[in-house]
């Protein structure tokens, strides 16, 4: 499924690979849980589809998804480097043949995307038809990002964009996707909760 010309390419930008390898084992399991939950419920990942994760650290994703998919991690950072993790900057593109894949995930990475707009152009281009976009992002209304935003807390994590529905909405309508289904993911401690309430949200997108 990857290209040869991919196995050759190293991230492009040495400051995005250097701060991401940096923060490699920066992560809350339960966080992640419960993103990976709401994610792979709305997406509905049918069995022996092949499936992209993008910002896919070691591929904990899998452990949600039908055992006989077929699995394509990517991740900046190359401690993840593994035979199905590709190491790669997806600010370069992405390195697939078009249609590709039936699903795409991008759990907590487009807020760190600095080609937004690129990258999910990208996205419709290795989607077949019909296929599925599955971005979590964090909640710009959440109370915690209301109160760092006023009291002025630098960003430590790498985010570059902040997503409101209305935002992440027009970016997939730009690039050929419909948004059909959302819901929030977590509350502190991770535990289910409603969008409003919720420390990210998921958008499920459709490939037109």
């Amino acid at each position: 499924m990857v290209t040869p010309m991919a196995q050759r390419i190293a991230p492009a930008s040495r400051e995005l690979a250097k701060f991401y390898s940096a923060r490699h084992n920066w992560r809350n399991s339960g966080e992640e849980r419960m993103r990976f939950r709401k994610a792979t419920a709305l997406a509905r990942v049918r069995p022996g589809s092949a499936v992209l994760d993008i910002g896919s650290r070691n591929g904990d994703l899998r452990r949600y998804l039908p055992p006989d998919v077929k699995y394509q991690g990517l991740d900046i950072a190359p401690e993840f480097a593994a035979p199905d993790i590709l190491v790669h900057d997806i600010s370069q593109g992405l390195p697939f043949a078009d249609v590709s894949f039936d699903y795409v995930f991008m759990i907590e990475v487009l807020e760190h995307t600095p080609t937004a707009y690129a990258t999910a152009g990208e996205i419709h281009r290795v989607l077949r038809p019909g296929g599925t976009w599955m971005v979590s992002v964090p909640n710009p209304y959440h109370l915690k990002e209301i109160i760092w935003n006023l009291l002025r807390v630098p960003d430590k994590q790498g985010h570059i964009y902040s997503w409101t529905r209305q935002t992440i909405s027009r970016l997939g309508e730009m690039n050929g996707f419909r948004l059909v289904d959302w819901g929030g993911t977590y509350f502190y401690p991770p535990i289910p909760a409603p969008w409003l309430l919720a420390r990210s949200v998921a958008y499920k997108f459709v490939r037109d």
